[in-house]
C-alpha cells in the first residue's frame, strides 16, 4: 500500500446493533449518552421525594423554587445544573418529557400539591390545560387543599383573578370547576409521587435506560412529515419547526441564554406578562383575539389547547372533519403562525 494512499476503515456492524441487548443480538455495550440521562433522572426523582434533605435546601437557596421546583438558575449556573433540569423540563432534541411523563402526583390530603403546577389531575397540570386562569390568577403557588377549602366551584372564593373574568371564560371556568367536581381529599393520607413506569418500586436507573433507549428515537419526529410542504414556503416551516421545539427568540429564551437581563422579560404587546412562545402565539390577548376570529371565520369554535404542539395537532387534525380538509386548515395554522 502507497504511503500516500489513503486508508479506509469499514463499519462492519451498526453501532445501534452493538448497542442493542445480548437477548435481541447485540453485545449489551450500554450508550452512554442514554445512560447518562436515565441517572441524571435519579436525580431528578430525589428532587421530587427529599425535599427536606439538606442537599435540597442548599440547593433552594442557591436557585431559588417555583411551583414546588427549583430553577435553572439561567447560564451562570454551572452546566451540570442546567443539564439536570433540561431532562427533568423536557428540553433537548430525542428524549421528549420523558421523565415528566413519567411522573404522577397521588394526591391524599392536598397539602404538599401544588395546584396549578403539579400534574395531579388527569395527565395536564392545569396551568398548562388552562393557561388562561394561571395568568390572570392572582395567587399561583396555592395547594390543592386549600383551594378545596376555599371551594373551586365557579363562584367559589378559590378563584381570586386580576380582573373580572369575560363571559367566555366564565364558562371555561364551569368546565374547569367541573373536572374538580369528583376529587375527594383524604385527611391524614399524604400526598405522594409515582413512577408510572414502576408504581410499586419507584424510579429505575436501569429502567429509564431501556425506556430511553427503546423509544427515545421517536419522540421527536412525529412531526416532521407534517412541517415541511411544497405548497408552504420554506421560511414559514422553518419558523414552525422551531416554534414547535421552543427555538424562537421570545424573550424568556434571550433572558436564558444571557442576551436581555431578568427585568426585561414582559410581552412585546403590552399585556405585562413573561414573553414565552406560548404565550405570544396563543394566550396574549393580542393573538388570542386573533385566534378567536380565525375559528369564528372558519366556522368552528373548540377549547383552545393550552400547548403549542396540542393546538397544532387539535387546529389540523379536527375531529369529524374530512380527512382531505386537514392540509387546508394546516396552511392556515402556518400562515396565521407567520402573520403574528
Amino acid at each position: 500500500m502507497g504511503g500516500g494512499e489513503e486508508i479506509r476503515k469499514i463499519v462492519w456492524i451498526k453501532w445501534e446493533t452493538v448497542c442493542l441487548p445480548k437477548e435481541d443480538g447485540g453485545l449489551g455495550v450500554r450508550r452512554v449518552g442514554a445512560f447518562n440521562l436515565s441517572l441524571l433522572g435519579k436525580w431528578c426523582w430525589r428532587l421530587l421525594l427529599e425535599k427536606e434533605a439538606l442537599w435540597y435546601r442548599l440547593l433552594k437557596v442557591r436557585y431559588g423554587e417555583e411551583g414546588g421546583r427549583l430553577r435553572d438558575g439561567g447560564r451562570q449556573s454551572p452546566v451540570w445544573w442546567r443539564t439536570m433540569c433540561n431532562v427533568r423540563d423536557g428540553v433537548g432534541e430525542g428524549v421528549g418529557n420523558w421523565f415528566e411523563d413519567n411522573i404522577r402526583r397521588v394526591v391524599g390530603d392536598g397539602r404538599d400539591t401544588f395546584f396549578w403546577y403539579d400534574e395531579w389531575i388527569e395527565d395536564t397540570p392545569l396551568r398548562i390545560k388552562f393557561p388562561r386562569f394561571f395568568d390572570l390568577a392572582l395567587e399561583k403557588e396555592s395547594r390543592v387543599d386549600y383551594m378545596g377549602r376555599r371551594s373551586w366551584e365557579p363562584d367559589g372564593g378559590a378563584w381570586v383573578w386580576r380582573r373580572r373574568l369575560f363571559a367566555w371564560e366564565e364558562e371555561s371556568l364551569r368546565e374547569c370547576s367541573f373536572l374538580l367536581h369528583n376529587t375527594v381529599l383524604q385527611d391524614n393520607v399524604h400526598d405522594t409521587w409515582r413512577w408510572h413506569s414502576d408504581p410499586v418500586n419507584g424510579y429505575s436507573v436501569h429502567e429509564s435506560y431501556q425506556f430511553i433507549t427503546n423509544s427515545g428515537a421517536m419522540l421527536d419526529r412525529t412531526l416532521l412529515d407534517d412541517v415541511w410542504h411544497k405548497s408552504i414556503l420554506s421560511k414559514v416551516s422553518l419558523l414552525v419547526w422551531c416554534l414547535l421545539r421552543n427555538r424562537v427568540p421570545t424573550k424568556d429564551n434571550l433572558v436564558h441564554r444571557g442576551v436581555l437581563s431578568t427585568t426585561d422579560m414582559t410581552c412585546v404587546a403590552g399585556c405585562g406578562q413573561t414573553e414565552t412562545a406560548v404565550h405570544l402565539f396563543l394566550h396574549c390577548n393580542f393573538s388570542c383575539n386573533l385566534w378567536y376570529l380565525v375559528w369564528k371565520w372558519i366556522g368552528i369554535f373548540s377549547v383552545h389547547a393550552g400547548e403549542l404542539r396540542q393546538h397544532f395537532i387539535q387546529f389540523t387534525t379536527m375531529a369529524g372533519m374530512p380527512r382531505t380538509t386537514h392540509y387546508y386548515f394546516r396552511i392556515i395554522w402556518f400562515t396565521f403562525v407567520w402573520v403574528i
